[in-house]
């Protein structure tokens, strides 16, 4: 009894770790979907259909997580909860002035396809690597943080 309640508490708050290009803790981008299944990962099948290489997955470890997963592995990790931070510090429901100063001109403005919202991109040097956040446009402030391979992260509608 004592064991299950321990690991329930555990399951349930967010691990302090920050959200990097490359992953969060121990989960990284490139990691197997044998590993997402051995981590009891809950799986969500993409609905356009089986032909569409794009699935996500909700790891039980990371409340609030959603990882994409194509070609087999994780190619990006999303959420849109307060509790988690990027490694600059950057947080949902910052505004957009408190990113561009954590940033400074690394961080830069792109639009996004929808009417409204639109995206902060900073992106790793010499890595094929991004961190996205993307801001409420008429409250300007982060609704979700987003990181993982360039052409994942850039996706605006998930899988599509």
């Amino acid at each position: 009894m004592i064991f299950e309640l321990i690991a329930t508490a555990l399951l349930a708050a967010p691990r302090d770790a920050p959200l990097t290009m490359h992953g969060i803790g121990d989960l990284r981008i490139g990691t197997p979907v044998s590993t997402l299944r051995r981590m009891g990962a809950r799986h969500e099948r993409n609905p356009l259909g089986d032909d569409i290489d794009c699935d996500y997955w909700y790891p039980p470890q990371w409340p609030g997580i959603a990882l994409m997963v194509s070609g087999g592995r994780v190619v990006r990790i999303e959420t849109e909860d307060r509790r988690y931070r990027a490694a600059s510090g950057a947080r949902v429901g910052m505004t957009e002035a408190e990113i561009m100063r954590l940033y400074g001109s690394a961080m830069r403005f792109e639009p996004d396809h929808a009417v409204d919202s639109r995206y902060l991109v900073y992106r790793a040097r010499a890595e094929p690597y991004a961190l996205i956040v993307e801001t409420d446009l008429g409250s300007r402030r982060a609704i979700s943080i987003r990181v993982g391979t360039l052409e994942a992260v850039q996706l605006v509608e998930g899988c599509s």
